[in-house]
């Protein structure tokens, strides 16, 4: 693709990914991005509860490192952001909330791929075994023979490469504290997924679980 088509595919890629229900959605430069090798160690130091337990997060994937080698390797991101009440992100709903973010990810995936960005690789926030698997007790992608169960959908924890959400939200020039009423049960918060847009030669492999 040439400069103009390449902003013809990521302009319709941002409104494809408001249409199926991302709040917001803004191209960055992978220079935006910022990863810190901290932020990473947290999933481990204090441990999260899902540490371990499915392909999308520590200690099965790559970590910071191998992120930024990806950072290198792609033209552009795309950043969408669900904005939805606060109460949902506490308790029961959590799961479901963060489900509906991955597969949001998942499908702005599949068209950048469609649009010509053969090596696109979408990123969501939590682990999916929550999101997909809450009854199984093992994630099938661990097993010697196995294959995530939900490989359409499920996509790799952003925690685990130690994505910077703050700063990216600063880049995107939205703001963080959404909350209305002030700290209200009724308020809004938010999730975000990001998505890295690299023409390559092929499909992604960074999610093929």
């Amino acid at each position: 693709m040439n400069t103009q088509q390449e902003q013809d595919a990521i302009e319709s890629l941002l409104v494809f990914s408001l249409k199926i229900g991302a709040t917001k959605a803004k191209c960055l430069s992978p220079d935006d991005i910022c990863v810190e090798d901290k932020l990473a160690v947290l999933c481990h130091d204090p441990r999260c509860p899902f540490w371990g337990q499915s392909m999308s997060c520590p200690p099965h994937i790559e970590g910071p490192d191998s992120f930024r080698k990806l950072l290198g390797s792609c033209s552009y991101t795309v950043v969408i952001r669900l904005e939805i009440q606060a109460c949902s992100l506490h308790g029961e709903d959590r799961p479901l909330v963060m489900r509906l973010l991955h597969e949001t990810v998942a499908e702005v995936e599949k068209k950048a791929i469609q649009l010509g960005f053969h090596q696109s690789a979408g990123f969501a926030g939590g682990s999916c075994k929550p999101s997909f698997c809450p009854e199984e007790k093992y994630c099938s992608a661990l097993t010697p023979q196995g294959r995530c169960r939900h490989p359409e959908h499920a996509r790799p924890s952003m925690s685990g490469y130690g994505i910077n959400v703050g700063k990216l939200m600063e880049a995107a020039g939205w703001p963080s504290r959404i909350f209305s009423p002030v700290d209200g049960p009724d308020g809004l918060s938010w999730v975000t997924g990001l998505i890295l847009l690299s023409q390559g030669g092929g499909e992604s492999q960074v999610n093929d679980y």
